[in-house]
């Protein structure tokens, strides 16, 4: 009998790239120029991630495994031929048709092998007429895997160490990626109509990592195998698990561990909690969807979306918030009001979205019932072309093309570059928690982990904690210093360079003049930046937005691991099970000579060919 073996391929390249198989706008393996970033040219930091959810099914299966990240078609190609029993493919929604070129290949020249189709691209209706496959996998992906070869669906989830970018760079300067990724977990309980998140997991929360000790675990484990101290946590609102939070915090505090953390949250559980406690707990950016001022959704009713935005940032925490263009109730005077309205919250970071009918979702099945949904092909369902639906007062697509342009190009023009906003949140922020830190000592006054507040105490302590991420916060602030010059230089208007020059001084008064390092890198930026430029000039003379830039490919092994075979017959998994529990998540060590360090990485759903990229979270 043959052994299983198995190869878990993202779609193939090249990506960002107008062909039979994919489109230029809207579909490059980047999240930020793709979407957030947009028509701030050589300002805009460029980074592509791993496909981080193929590395965590790797890690919890127990057949022989091979992820193949970023492939050429070659390369594919060449893979196929090293003879696999079993191919999974994962993939997003504008990508079928190289999901569908990729399965076609596999049919004709490995016929025997099963495809198995994985990733948002599942939620196609009629993808059985598309892309041929055995086997869809259409919910969590560790657990179906699992039951589908025979494992123990209950053994302990082995988070892996989960390193990215896969690449990056900022003024044309490429940097070493060093963050770390976070997979806690899976769904959201709001339920907006439009997202497919939420729909795909039947609007209920799915835990990987269920406790604070948990998540702690998988943190401590990438610091100890690389070093990796920051994390970005790909879990749709993070926070709206409180007590797994708290546990973090506690757990952090424990062992003095002053990690820092990227993550998705919404307004209301935001408020909730507090600003203080996610300064406490290192939160460096937090996503929020605040989607429209005319918003219907329980997540920002009877918010203050624009003070809470300021205090996040007053207080060092990065803010990037969501908005949805063309919904119902926009018409040509209301769209751009929408838009001034978004603009004016001054946020560090501003993502602009077409609103887009994912099949599953409740928006898409609302269109349907109206009989308003247009035949657009899957391939351009990316929410930054044109609407798949009819819009009674925006029937034309070149304005749901034009009209998001511009709203991108308006907040570049009005609030200068998002890395300049970025450097004034840090310098602030950490001139805010050294001051206050200072009059809580003065006050005698300390944490309170149950009420989230700090309170007088009959016995203060020194918060120990607290000074460790001060240090953090001082080293976030120092390392993104040397940006000022070049957001200076290349800066849009005179008033976006008089902010950058601002900032120069204020970072002076606060950390003292640059080093002679500083000083180096600030001007290496300056000169790959003109550089930067020109290439985007070129690109630009050529009829492209932006620079298409395609990321590295990796394959990575895994070896048969039996220990994960279910010792009684297998059973039917419940999706919804929490057999992942704090007690059994260990630091599991790394199987000898099997390299890590490059894996994988982020995005939500723009990310890879495909895994749920951050477009599709908050702003379908």
């Amino acid at each position: 009998m043959t052994q299983d073996r198995l190869l878990l391929c993202a779609v193939f390249g090249p990506y960002g790239v107008q062909d039979a198989y994919g489109e230029e706008l809207g579909c490059q393996m980047e999240l930020l120029d793709n979407q957030i970033t947009r028509q701030q040219g050589i300002h805009s930091p460029r980074q592509s991630y791993w496909s981080f959810g193929l590395y965590m099914m790797a890690e919890n299966v127990s057949v022989e495994t091979t992820v193949l990240d970023f492939p050429t078609w070659e390369a594919f190609t060449a893979e196929l031929a090293k003879g696999y029993t079993h191919v999974g493919i994962s993939f997003i929604v504008p990508n079928v048709l190289k999901a569908k070129r990729m399965a076609e290949h596999i049919r004709a020249h490995h016929p025997e092998t099963k495809i198995i189709l994985g990733g948002y691209g599942t939620i196609i209706p009629d993808l059985d007429q598309i892309v041929p496959h055995d086997e869809l996998c259409a919910g969590e992906g560790v657990r179906w895997l699992r039951e589908y070869f025979g494992d123990d669906v209950d053994a302990p989830l082995c988070h892996p160490v989960l390193t990215g970018p896969a690449s990056q760079s900022i003024y044309g300067f490429e940097t070493q990626p060093k963050g770390g990724i976070l997979l806690p977990g899976l769904g959201c309980e709001n339920g907006c109509s439009f997202c497919v998140t939420s729909h795909k997991f039947q609007k209920r929360y799915l835990p990987l990592l269920e406790t604070g000790r948990d998540v702690f675990a998988a943190c401590r484990k990438a610091e100890d195998h690389d070093r990796t101290t920051g994390f970005s946590v790909m879990d749709e609102n993070f926070l709206k698990q409180p007590r797994r939070a708290r546990e973090l915090l506690a757990e952090m505090e424990t062992h003095g561990k002053p990690y820092v953390f990227d993550l998705f949250s919404s307004a209301e559980t935001i408020q909730e909690l507090g600003t203080d406690f996610l300064v406490r707990l290192g939160v460096h950016l937090v996503w929020i969807g605040v989607e429209s001022k005319s918003n219907k959704h329980s997540k920002v009713q009877g918010i203050d979306v624009k003070a809470l935005i300021g205090e996040l940032q007053d207080k060092g925490i990065v803010v990037q918030a969501s908005s949805i263009l063309f919904q119902d109730h926009h018409d040509p005077q209301t769209i751009q009001e929408d838009i001034d309205w978004v603009i004016d919250l001054d946020a560090n970071l501003t993502q602009f979205m077409n609103y887009t009918p994912y099949p599953s979702t409740g928006l898409y099945q609302q269109l349907a019932r109206e009989g308003r949904l247009k035949k657009v092909h899957y391939r351009h369902l990316h929410g930054q072309g044109q609407l798949a639906f009819e819009h009674p007062h925006f029937p034309e697509p070149h304005d749901h093309v034009e009209i998001l342009r511009q709203a991108f190009k308006r907040k570049y023009e009005a609030d200068g570059p998002s890395v300049l906003n970025m450097a004034i949140t840090a310098i602030r922020g950490y001139q805010r928690a050294r001051r206050e830190h200072q009059e809580r000592q003065r006050l005698a006054q300390i944490w309170n982990p149950e009420t989230l507040r700090y309170e007088t105490a009959a016995c203060p302590q020194p918060d120990r904690f607290m000074e460790l991420r001060l240090r953090k916060m001082r080293k976030i602030t120092l390392n993104i210093r040397p940006i000022l010059e070049a957001a200076a230089v290349y800066a849009p208007n005179a008033a976006a360079r008089a902010k950058a020059r601002k900032t120069m001084a204020l970072f002076n008064r606060v950390l003292g003049k640059p080093s002679l390092k500083d000083r180096a890198r600030s001007l290496t930026l300056v000169a790959t930046g003109a550089l930067e430029a020109a290439r985007l000039s070129w690109h630009q003379a050529r009829g492209h937005e932006s620079i298409p830039r395609q990321p590295p490919s990796k394959r990575v092994s895994y070896p048969l691991d039996l220990s994960l075979k279910a010792r009684e017959p297998a059973r039917q998994a419940d999706p919804w099970a929490t057999g992942w529990t704090a007690e059994r998540v260990e630091l599991p060590k790394l199987e000898p000579g099997l390299d890590v360090r490059g894996l994988p990485a982020t995005e939500s759903q723009n990310g890879t060919g495909d895994h749920p990229p951050l477009d599709q979270r908050h702003a379908y």
